[in-house]
């Protein structure tokens, strides 16, 4: 082991459990801390030339790598719950478009109650596969207004599906 390996063994024993309780703090599930303060400690590890020598200073920094990690497992989450998302409206509009389908009916009757706007660019998206940039083309938007307008009509088309599912379940 090197000087710096033994540094950083020191201060995972010394500074673990603060850094994982500033983990647990910012998190709802404390396996989701569990996982987090592991992926902080392979990057101290990782990173081990770069500890200050200051205990607090050292303290500070490897707080420093479980916010930076715990950003990135946030991001990630995001990203993960996004396309669950989007499959989950693909899945749906894709019923949809099967006649005589159960789902696809209530996919169109819950669409055929959105505003003209809404629908159109729904359709675009999911019946005519058409990429946002597209979409912009066609509606005359910038892409960024394009994808906010989408965003916006999926989550609209999301409600009226949840209370029609809702509505039914009672």
């Amino acid at each position: 082991m090197t000087r710096s390996d033994d540094r950083v063994t020191v201060l995972v024993r010394t500074f673990g459990p603060r850094v994982l309780g500033y983990l647990a703090r910012r998190v709802r599930h404390r396996e989701d801390a569990a996982d987090l303060f592991s992926q902080t400690l392979a990057t101290v590890w990782r990173r081990r030339d770069d500890v200050p020598s200051d205990d607090d200073e050292a303290l500070a920094w490897m707080i420093g790598v479980a916010r930076l990690t715990l950003a990135n497992g946030a991001r990630a989450a995001r990203r993960r719950d996004a396309l669950v998302r989007r499959l989950r409206d693909e899945i749906v509009v894709r019923a949809a478009q099967r006649p005589g389908s159960e789902v696809g009916e209530q996919v169109r009757d819950a669409l055929a109650r959105l505003s003209e706007p809404d629908q159109e660019i729904l359709r675009l998206d999911a019946w005519d596969g058409l990429t946002g940039d597209q979409i912009a083309t066609v509606l005359d938007l910038t892409p960024a207004a394009a994808r906010q307008r989408l965003s916006r009509a999926r989550g609209r088309l999301r409600a009226v599906l949840e209370a029609d599912g809702a509505a039914a379940s009672r």
